[in-house]
């Protein structure tokens, strides 16, 4: 009892560290920073994804009542004739309105998949402060209902956690093997649910695909959760045929993890 304990609280201590070293290395992971104006702390967070409803609302954090700033925005064209259009276009201007300690602009929602470049302009007196260095790119995407949210975190986190507590199982004695095999066809039932069901639901939501447009069924998955599921139900194979599938759930267990953390699309 005590031996099982630990090794399920060091799948999900694994869990924890995999899904933040994932989302602290992912290129949607939001730009912050602070600066420093007559020695004030002016504070600025740029996201890089944004699924909510309504326009996106970029906030500036400063306790300093005399500086102004605008945000400046444009749209991003993906074709190569688009990019000659991107460029020639100018920036549009918004200027960031004052609330309490903070300084606040609205940027229209744009479509579902569709990009903008952003930065922030913060004036003091005769002086100009960029932020950030270069422009940020921001994807816009449809409106997840938090339950949608709420199944895919669930059946992915939940299939990780299962899939490190499977491989964790080789380090148990010899009725561990009986073990192996129900854990992971418990894995491969989270990587199921999520891959098959809750990623396509997803994905139609973040492209607004719900009641208004038909897209291609390859648009519905991504390549990380195809993956995960061919590599559990690979591990089904592997651990119900071989005497020991010990040495077997460790190798799984590494490659999903692997998966999970350099495979992100």
């Amino acid at each position: 009892m005590k031996h099982s304990l630990i090794l399920w609280i060091s799948a999900l201590l694994l869990t924890f560290l995999t899904g933040y070293i994932q989302s602290g290395t992912s290129e949607y992971y939001p730009l912050t920073g602070t600066i420093g104006i007559d020695e004030k702390k002016v504070s600025y967070r740029f996201e890089k994804i944004y699924d909510d409803k309504g326009d996106y609302t970029f906030i500036i954090r400063t306790d300093n009542p005399d500086i102004k700033a605008v945000v400046k925005w444009k749209k991003v064209y993906p074709s190569k004739r688009s990019v000659e259009r991107e460029n020639e276009q100018e920036w549009k201007i918004i200027e960031m309105r004052k609330d309490k300690e903070a300084l606040i602009a609205h940027i229209p929602k744009q479509n579902a998949g569709e990009k903008i470049l952003y930065f922030a302009e913060i004036k003091k007196g005769e002086l100009k402060y960029i932020i950030p260095d270069k422009p940020v790119t921001l994807l816009f995407q449809g409106y997840v209902p938090p339950m949608i949210s709420f199944l895919s975190n669930f059946a992915l986190f939940g299939g990780l956690l299962l899939s490190f507590r499977t491989g964790l199982s080789a380090l148990g004695g010899f009725n561990e093997n009986q073990k192996i095999k129900k854990l992971t066809l418990f894995t491969l039932g989270f990587f199921f649910v999520y891959t098959i069901a809750v990623t396509p639901l997803r994905k139609s939501y973040e492209l607004n695909a719900i009641n208004n447009k038909v897209v291609p069924i390859t648009s519905l998955f991504d390549l990380q959760s195809i993956l995960l599921f061919l590599i559990w139900i690979t591990a089904m194979i592997v651990v119900f045929k071989v005497k020991n599938p010990k040495p077997a759930a460790m190798v799984f267990a590494i490659i999903t993890g692997l998966v999970f953390l350099f495979v992100r699309i």
